[in-house]
């Protein structure tokens, strides 16, 4: 199993916490950018990190990895609680659950659409654009604190929406972009699985 990405990347973020908390110990090649692996399309034809090749398997998408090492790969025996979740969404709940689960990522989307163009010298406050997908995820925040509860979407697991939740917010604070806090449920769920040893350990990764 080899798992390519690049550094602090909330999408990669999200696979590296199932892999601690699964127990799982790929081959982990890492890149600053994107951009600087010269082999890339040979493996992804969208051009970008991560990509998890597991024997003739080659899968793109944060999400979807983690369904397949969730389809694939039990849960280690887990000493800490909440317990991780062993299913994308839990069945009673999917749509409500797949909802939030599209949310989290259309933000995360707006989130790295802001880093990338102030890496290229464009502030957000000068284009139109930049200025409505800093409004979306002001928006998207404000929905999420009312969805949630302060034990997470899913209480009594730590479930794939929590997961992305806090890779998200994670991403905010390493890159210090902006301030999300001001939201008591969101930031319950931020910090209840800070010292997490699988959320710890990948902080700068």
């Amino acid at each position: 199993m080899i798992y390519y990405h690049s550094y602090l990347s909330p999408y990669a973020r999200r696979v590296l916490i199932a892999f601690e908390e699964k127990g799982l110990t790929p081959e982990k090649r890492k890149h600053v950018y994107a951009r600087e692996f010269d082999g890339l399309k040979d493996i992804n034809p969208c051009l970008m990190l991560p990509v998890l090749v597991d024997g003739e398997m080659t899968l793109w998408g944060s999400n979807l990895i983690l369904e397949y090492l969730i389809t694939n790969y039990a849960n280690a025996p887990s000493t800490i609680e909440p317990e991780f979740a062993k299913s994308m969404t839990r069945p009673e709940h999917h749509w409500a659950d797949s909802r939030i689960l599209a949310t989290i990522e259309t933000m995360t989307d707006s989130i790295m659409n802001l880093r990338q163009m102030k890496m290229s010298g464009i502030e957000s406050d000068e284009i139109a654009y930049l200025k409505r997908q800093r409004y979306r995820i002001d928006v998207i925040l404000d929905w999420l604190e009312i969805q949630a509860t302060t034990d997470g979407f899913a209480p009594g697991i730590f479930s794939i929406m929590d997961l992305n939740l806090i890779c998200a917010l994670g991403n905010i604070d390493n890159r210090k972009s902006f301030e999300w806090r001001g939201r008591p449920t969101l930031e319950a769920i931020y910090d209840r699985y800070a010292n997490r040893p699988s959320v710890k350990i990948t902080a700068t990764e």
